[in-house]
């Protein structure tokens, strides 16, 4: 009897655990300073390509982290 409460106490307490860290991962995700350092790595890569489709791509997603986070990040010039 006592293996079988372990068991499921060990069941319930990882499941709990998969959740904490899955709600922690989604929240470190939506936040404002990863999503403006993850814009700045991609605006790096496009200073390396000058790629006009990732820069019209990175314009949307700069316009929409500026208006979620009321920012004011700058948008690149595609010319």
């Amino acid at each position: 009897m006592f293996n079988r409460q372990l068991k499921w106490s060990l069941i319930i307490i990882a499941i709990g655990s998969i959740a904490i860290l899955a709600a922690y991962s989604i929240e470190l995700s939506n936040n404002c300073q990863i999503r403006q350092l993850g814009i700045a790595g991609e605006v790096q890569k496009y200073d390396e390509t000058k790629d006009p489709l990732t820069c019209d791509a990175l314009n949307t997603k700069i316009s929409l982290f500026n208006s979620q986070c009321n920012s004011d990040v700058e948008e690149l010039d595609c010319g």
